[in-house]
């Protein structure tokens, strides 16, 4: 997809009359001297997140600064970008219920309205309001408004879009102190001061992406796409090689390190972590995921587990819940497993089941084998031994043992542990005479 033909589809998603004011930018963003005026404002500047006031046009129970872009609540960027200033506190206003404290991090308080928050200032010079759902508010914009108040020396300064939108205002706080709510909600209080003798306030205006508020669910979904391309672009800068980056959807907590491939149409959520030159895709899945260098996992979903070095992951195979796969070994076609240890150099090539099971080093899980781990209360755990065989069709009902080098025959019901280097067979399975030497 070229340059252009992305530019018309971001503007096509922008065309609703509530998102026409936040059309992309493209120009390159230019970086900021953080460090320098962070410094210049520790101490003296207050940071209030607005994160509670509901939007009717997003149909929707959640507050748009809560809404996930990314895999991250909108306002925690705001949280990060704010932190990014030094400031002397940062507080997040919500609604009464607490909305979105077991979801953001980063604030000193979290604040039900405008009555607390003036403890909450202490003895911060000046205030800077900003909207929690504006995802790609930068430092950068922040910093402006909170620089042009000063040198203005006006008691309110505001951050606005490009249609005079308002997306921040930096205030004097003995002025906000000064100020009576009055029972309304806080974001309406705040407009409604904010909007009184406007001509005595100075203005800075933020970019387009800056300013973009998360109005309704196109504005999400454009928030969304620009998230993603920055958080693409970053891991291209550090070494990672995206096939079709317009097909990748990549969270904003996923770690990639030099090296990786990332196939198209892959999926990347959460805390997902990916080593060095391990190959993700095509049509894969990551949810909290750990992945180690030199594995593939291709067309197949692997959530809340980690997978070895050197260890190839499907097509079509299902690793879940808690589930850690050892290095060098193969889980192919339609394999599931589940709550499972599963040593280094083991082979589960096609339609097997692992459930709640420890599996020792080398050891061959048979096509079709199952651990029956569940008797309709309880789960219970398989052991499999190392370098054991589990023949095709083998089920092994739990709880049950399998030990080092021991082999079930196909088809075998395994109701009794058996023992190292044992043979069984049949329904249930019975221990098979011991080999004569030489045979085969």
């Amino acid at each position: 997809m070229s340059d252009a033909h992305r530019q018309d589809a971001y503007e096509r998603r922008s065309r609703s009359p509530r998102t026409q004011a936040h059309s992309v930018s493209r120009l390159p963003r230019a970086r900021s001297a953080l460090g320098v005026f962070a410094r210049a404002m520790s101490g003296r500047l207050g940071v209030v997140v607005l994160a509670g006031e509901l939007s009717e046009a997003m149909v929707s129970d959640v507050a748009p600064a809560l809404h996930r872009v990314a895999g991250t609540p909108a306002a925690q960027y705001v949280i990060d970008a704010a932190r990014r200033l030094d400031p002397a506190t940062v507080v997040v206003v919500g609604d009464e219920q607490g909305q979105g404290q077991d979801v953001l991090s980063g604030a000193d308080a979290f604040l039900a309205g405008p009555r607390e928050l003036f403890h909450s200032l202490g003895e911060c010079e000046a205030t800077l309001f900003v909207w929690g759902d504006t995802p790609l508010l930068d430092s950068s914009s922040m910093h402006a408004v909170v620089k042009r108040r000063e040198e203005t020396r006006a008691r309110r300064a505001y951050l606005t879009s490009g249609d005079g939108d308002d997306v921040g205002v930096c205030v004097e706080t003995a002025w906000l102190v000064e100020q009576d709510p009055r029972g309304k909600s806080f974001t309406a209080w705040l407009v409604e001061r904010a909007e009184s003798d406007r001509s005595a306030a100075a203005t800075v205006a933020a970019g387009d992406e800056a300013s973009l508020r998360l109005v309704n669910r196109q504005a999400l979904a454009l928030a969304e796409g620009l998230v993603r391309e920055r958080i693409i672009a970053r891991h291209q800068g550090a070494g990672v090689t995206f096939r079709d980056p317009y097909s990748v959807y990549v969270d904003r907590g996923v770690r990639l390190e030099a090296d990786v491939v990332v196939e198209p149409n892959c999926y990347l959520y959460g805390e997902s972590s990916v080593a060095a030159g391990a190959v993700i895709g095509p049509g894969a899945t990551l949810r909290n995921a750990s992945v180690g260098a030199n594995s593939t996992v291709q067309h197949s979903v692997v959530e809340d587990s980690s997978v070895g070095a050197g260890t190839t992951v499907g097509p079509y195979a299902h690793v879940r819940g808690g589930a850690a796969i050892g290095d060098r070994c193969e889980i192919h076609n339609y394999a599931e497993i589940k709550n499972s240890v599963v040593g280094d150099g083991v082979k589960m090539h096609h339609f097997s089941y692992l459930g709640d099971a420890d599996v020792g080093e080398g050891a061959n899980i048979g096509a079709g084998a199952v651990t029956v781990n569940f008797d309709g209360v309880d789960k219970h755990r398989t052991h499999i031994g190392v370098r054991a065989f589990v023949g095709c069709d083998t089920m092994l009902i739990a709880p049950v043992s399998v030990g080092d080098g021991a082999f079930t025959a196909a088809g075998a019901v395994v109701t009794r542990d058996v023992g190292a280097g044992a043979r069984v067979a049949g329904v249930p399975a019975r221990e098979l005479p011991a080999k004569d030497e030489g045979e085969a």
